[in-house]
């Protein structure tokens, strides 16, 4: 049976002509920045015949998962297999916060690591403790969601939005500033009049206040001052055929339209949950459900188009199918794994790429079927693992040796760096941060920020 798949790299391909050129030039302007070291004694003395290394130990880029299977293998090996292969592409991680789990008796939410065990829904100080303990910034995965909420919930919108509020208080106050980012809403393009939507799951019914939004907006930024609040929403509802219509996009035009009256959106989620059948039949089919959303062209209008918002881009949900273990499927998984991540990668306004399942069987309901993950069920590497680390810590990583006299210009990935400089016999080993902002955006103006190097 063919992957179908594999027709989807073939028309990606179709546009190299015109997408390689752009999508290098967009890596080079956007994830780049121009810096300069300049090499003293402790007397200010600027010293000639150094030697130095560069070498770059982090990104300033969001690269990252989720980390809802957290300890939840059998054996104490495996989860730490899991958290290896985790931290050494990833610096960025998901916790959740799905209200049904966090808080399944009311007053009561699961903060605490020896907290009721309950699928995919670690406690988050499991989360929040792995990710401090290995330097990762943090993402709260969502807060006000039409889905996945507690049966004690209320029936009335007022005492809804009090309980509401009480959780929100009760994250804020243990976790302060540990979120970078947070997801206000989630998946909100169809929900519309919960009485006609079952999906299994308790419906929030304020969503269909037509405030809703800005209420949701206001009271978060309230609690989290200092996370950036995103609204996240799902690929086909986004990039789709029947969806995406540049600046004239449901999507585009609600963000729009909340920020001209001030809603506090400071961040637009676009999820790529690519899973759909295998056999799956695309000769002849220009509705095919991945046809559109897959062509490189419209990826790239699409960034650009949201881009002129302003606001920072997260691809947050990604999921590619492998199908199974079959080696020529995984492969081609790898192969489209490798042209998204440098589209998306490339483009000025994303910050974060975020894989949603990292091992196989991790996923929830039929998900499990495509077998999406970077990792199969007994965490060894698939080839699209490998990719991503081939990417994100060998041809995106900016280190070198070089001789340098009184100071070293050099153009590197943003990120935190260790310097190690040489002369006249002494040595030093110092840790930097080369970021966008102490750099400045637009790299054609060489907007150097000058870093001292003290050899003492």
């Amino acid at each position: 049976m063919p992957n179908q798949f594999e027709n989807v790299i073939k028309e990606f391909d179709k546009y190299s002509y015109y997408t390689d050129g752009k999508v290098a030039r967009g890596i080079e302007e956007n994830r780049k920045g121009q810096f300069a070291l300049v090499f003293k004694d402790k007397n200010g003395k600027k010293l000639s015949d150094v030697h130095v290394r560069v070498k770059q130990i982090g990104h300033e880029f969001n690269f990252g998962c989720n980390l809802f299977y957290i300890n939840h293998y059998p054996t104490a090996e495996m989860n730490r297999t899991y958290e290896e292969k985790f931290k050494k592409i990833f610096n960025y991680g998901v916790v959740p916060l799905y209200w049904d789990a966090l808080e399944p008796v009311e007053g009561k939410p699961r903060f605490d690591v020896d907290s009721e065990k309950i699928f995919r829904r670690p406690p988050v100080d499991e989360t929040v403790n792995f990710c401090r303990e290995n330097g990762l910034r943090m993402k709260g995965h969502c807060l006000i969601y039409n889905s996945f909420n507690p049966d004690w919930m209320a029936e009335d919108n007022r005492t809804i939005k009090i309980q509401l509020d009480n959780r929100l208080r009760a994250i804020s106050e243990r976790y302060g500033n540990t979120f970078c980012d947070v997801d206000v809403i989630n998946e909100m393009y169809r929900i519309y009049k919960n009485c006609y939507k079952g999906m299994g799951c308790r419906n929030l019914q304020i969503t269909d206040e037509p405030e809703h939004e800005k209420w949701a907006f206001d009271t978060c930024k309230r609690y989290f001052p200092n996370s950036r609040l995103f609204w996240n929403e799902g690929m086909f509802e986004v990039l789709g055929e029947a969806n995406y219509s540049g600046f004239r996009s449901y999507y585009y035009l609600a963000i729009k339209e909340a920020l001209s009256r001030g809603v506090p959106v400071e961040g637009i989620g676009i999820q790529y949950h690519a899973n759909v059948q295998k056999e799956y039949e695309w000769a002849g089919n220009p509705w095919h459900p991945v046809r559109h959303v897959t062509n490189p062209l419209r990826l790239l209008d699409a960034l650009e188009c949201y881009g002129t918002l302003g606001l920072p881009i997260h691809i947050s949900e990604i999921s590619l199918p492998s199908y199974g273990y079959d080696p020529h499927d995984e492969e081609v998984q790898a192969e489209l794994t490798r042209r998204l991540m440098r589209l998306w990668f490339s483009a000025k306004n994303v910050n974060s790429i975020v894989w949603w399942n990292l091992s196989d069987k991790t996923a929830i309901g039929d998900e499990n079927l495509y077998h999406s993950g970077l990792l199969r069920e007994d965490l060894s590497e698939k080839p699209a693992y490998k990719v991503m680390d081939e990417l994100i810590n060998r041809e995106w990583n900016t280190s070198f040796e070089a001789e340098a006299h009184e100071r070293l210009n050099f153009a590197g990935f943003y990120g935190d760096y260790e310097i190690e400089a040489e002369a006249g016999g002494k040595k030093v080993c110092k840790k930097i941060r080369l970021l966008r902002d102490n750099t400045g955006y637009d790299n054609r103006h060489c907007d150097f920020r000058v870093k001292e190097i003290i050899i003492e």
